[in-house]
């Protein structure tokens, strides 16, 4: 388990390019980092420059509750519907290592799953797009889309960041003393995967939502841990 000093996802750090800096650093080869003319490229074909601002909302599902980072102006609980919350994708940067890859989430097919709707200032919408990039495109492991937010407000039009089974990132899905294991064990150069399990249950109870799956993934994170002989 490494125990280099922790890098803190913040606008500073990704606007400065320091996150993507030590996730290049640190590859070893089995994923692809993006350019940024590749993640501008991306962004652009979602959302082009020119495009009406006024009422574009971001869809957190993960560590864009706890941490959302992006300049927004309203937020809202908020459910969608074909894709579901998992800890599909593999990480062998931020949250793990190469030698002790980690898990992380993404919308995976199917089902339902209910987070929070961020409503971008207008006014900066698009430089914001651009810093969520930076942070959630490194790898192309996912695909943003427009999804469908429905919301006590009404249905919002939303950008959510489904996973990519085509991309060596994927992760099938594992017995949940598996999942426990490997969320228990890695820890990356933006701090340990149980934080991020930990900090996300926090958040949907925070918010309101209830999530069986994470909350029992919680607990046999905790338990392997205890037995394991603590957090290290």
């Amino acid at each position: 388990m490494t125990h280099e000093p922790i890098l803190r996802v913040t606008r500073e750090s990704l606007a400065s390019g320091t996150i993507m800096k030590m996730a290049t650093e640190r590859n070893d080869g089995a994923v692809d980092i993006a350019s940024e003319d590749e993640l501008y490229a991306s962004r652009r074909r979602l959302v082009p420059d020119n495009a009406d601002c006024s009422d574009i909302w971001i869809f957190g599902y993960g560590s864009l509750i706890f941490n959302p980072v992006v300049d927004y102006v309203e937020q809202a609980q908020a459910r969608i519907f074909g894709n579901h919350r998992r800890f599909c994708l593999w990480t062998r940067l931020g949250r793990g290592s190469p030698e002790c890859p980690g898990l992380v989430l993404a919308l995976d097919r199917g089902g339902s799953c209910a987070g929070v709707g961020f409503r971008l200032n207008p006014r900066t919408a698009i430089e914001e797009l651009d810093l969520l990039w930076r942070r959630e495109m490194i790898t192309m492991a996912y695909r943003a889309r427009w999804l469908t937010l429905h919301t006590p407000q009404g249905q919002k039009r939303g950008i959510g960041f489904v996973a990519r089974p085509d991309r060596p990132n994927y992760a099938a899905r594992m017995p949940i003393e598996d999942e426990a294991g490997v969320i228990a064990a890695a820890s990356g150069f933006i701090g340990p995967c149980r934080e991020y399990l930990f900090d996300t249950v926090a958040a949907l109870r925070e918010n309101g939502i209830s999530d069986p799956h994470l909350e029992n993934l919680t607990l046999h994170v905790k338990q392997r841990l205890a037995t394991d002989g603590g957090v290290g």
